[in-house]
């Protein structure tokens, strides 16, 4: 159901994003926040499943800065290299990625608090 899509953040880098639409008019957006596996088939699911309920639905790929096209299954092996990722995020400064470009969506323009959260968690984690 959904794509890949590339989001710009504040200080240039770029990094992509699943993005499941709902067919007709979302009625609200989500951000969903991939686990230490990366945007694996999990979460895309996750995020296609917001879409059939009619929410616009984005999932970041948080590790792209340290590792390009995370996708962990759920090993022993995946797990220590996932909180590996995670500690190497960590270590990033939160304001190089708090302003991101807005995607070239058909979709009408966020509500405030969609904005908000997903400022948040642009600068928490990209």
């Amino acid at each position: 159901m959904g794509q890949f899509i590339n989001l710009k953040s504040a200080d240039g880098f770029t990094l992509p994003a699943y993005v499941a639409q709902p067919e007709g008019k979302p009625k609200a957006a989500v951000v969903v926040l991939q686990e230490i596996f990366g945007v694996n088939s999990h979460i895309r699911a996750v995020t296609d499943r917001f879409a059939a309920q009619g929410y616009l639905a984005v999932a970041p790929a948080t590790f792209e800065r340290v590792k390009p096209g995370v996708d962990l299954g759920y090993l022993d092996a995946d797990m220590t290299a996932g909180f590996e990722l995670k500690t190497a995020v960590a270590r990033y400064p939160v304001q190089a990625c708090c302003k991101t470009s807005r995607p070239p969506l058909t979709t009408p323009p966020r509500p405030a608090a969609a904005r908000s959260a997903s400022s948040v968690f642009a600068g928490a984690a990209c």
